[in-house]
């Protein structure tokens, strides 16, 4: 009788402990996985991603990211965009125009948090479900060209390098020339639809040209260590619309701020796994622009520098001096 009495003594003992333990567990947090859309991947892009990621695992640290890179290759984006759907991922984000757009055609339920991309808020409103929102990355060819025009003050010639299949960028094109007319400087176009182009288009520039204009483009900003062998060549500035391709050594830009992209999309993505509206929030753009600047291929290409922070001080911007690399 007592061996028994003390058996029973060790199974109530053991239950007691295991149902301690089971109260004491703490429920695993709800896994949450985010897909990224990289249309193509550069500096530019990768800072993006980085802010992005960083702000979410601020306050969800548990979110898997999954980072995929269509390499410039159309269908493979579209495949991408379709495995995200497959695997039922909590929230799809592209980079850029054309990525929001394809995501736009096979992203039906899901949320989608556009970066860096053109996306009107009416038409964002038209859309049934309402299933994106995100953060605007645009400057207009207007002021570009004031830009160009009080850094390098007496310019006449610009040379204008364009993707031609980024349909966004036609209309800025057609600012840029427009406006070109108006204030005297002859803008030369060259379009490229392929990577394979570029090299044709630097080579075919004109002599007279005195500086390299591209837009804000991924396809561009990929062969942006070709663009700067050329304008080094030339001895002209290559002026650009983002932080990225001046550290690699282009010669200035006006634009917005890679890593801040990243973090308001990043604050925005938090409010849509929170649970808020799409309806309330609506695409952010951020008004806080910044002009960067590569010291060492100002020097190089005889840019005064005290125009560069009078022209910044004038409009209110943030002034970045970006080291190359």
């Amino acid at each position: 009788m007592f061996k028994i009495a003390l058996k029973l003594v060790f199974v109530l003992l053991s239950s007691v402990e295991i149902c301690y333990g089971l109260g004491d567990a703490q429920p695993e947090a709800k896994k949450i996985t985010i897909g990224i859309l990289m249309p193509i991947e550069h500096a530019a892009i990768r800072e993006i991603v980085a802010g992005f990621t960083e702000k979410v695992h601020e306050q969800y640290p548990q979110v898997v990211f999954n980072e995929q890179g269509a390499q410039g290759d159309i269908k493979l984006q579209r495949n991408i965009l379709e495995l995200f759907v497959g695997q039922g991922v909590d929230l799809v984000v592209p980079i850029g125009t054309s990525a929001t757009q394809m995501a736009l055609a096979v992203v039906k339920h899901q949320p989608i948090v556009s970066l860096a991309g053109i996306y009107a808020e009416s038409e964002r409103q038209k859309r049934i479900p309402l299933n994106i929102t995100g953060v605007l990355d645009e400057i207009g060819g207007k002021n570009k060209l004031d830009f160009i025009r009080e850094i390098l003050p007496g310019i006449k010639n610009v040379s204008l390098i364009f993707h031609s299949g980024n349909e966004k960028n036609h209309q800025e094109v057609a600012e840029i020339i427009a406006y070109g007319k108006k204030i005297d400087i002859r803008i030369e176009i060259k379009s490229i639809q392929t990577f394979s182009e570029l090299k044709a288009a630097t080579e075919s520039i004109s002599n007279d040209s005195q500086a390299i204009l591209i837009l804000k483009d991924h396809l561009l900003a990929s062969g942006i260590r070709m663009l700067v062998s050329i304008a080094a060549e030339r001895a002209i500035p290559l002026i650009t619309s983002d932080e990225g391709t001046v550290q690699i050594g282009a010669t200035i830009a006006l634009g917005v701020s890679e890593r801040m992209i990243g973090e308001e999309g990043g604050r925005l993505a938090i409010k849509v796994l929170q649970g808020h509206s799409m309806e309330k929030l609506p695409m952010l753009d951020i008004q806080e622009l910044a002009v960067f600047y590569n010291k060492e291929a100002c020097r190089q290409k005889h840019i005064d520098l005290t125009k560069i922070q009078a022209y910044a001080a004038k409009h209110k911007y943030r002034l970045n001096p970006v080291s190359g690399t």
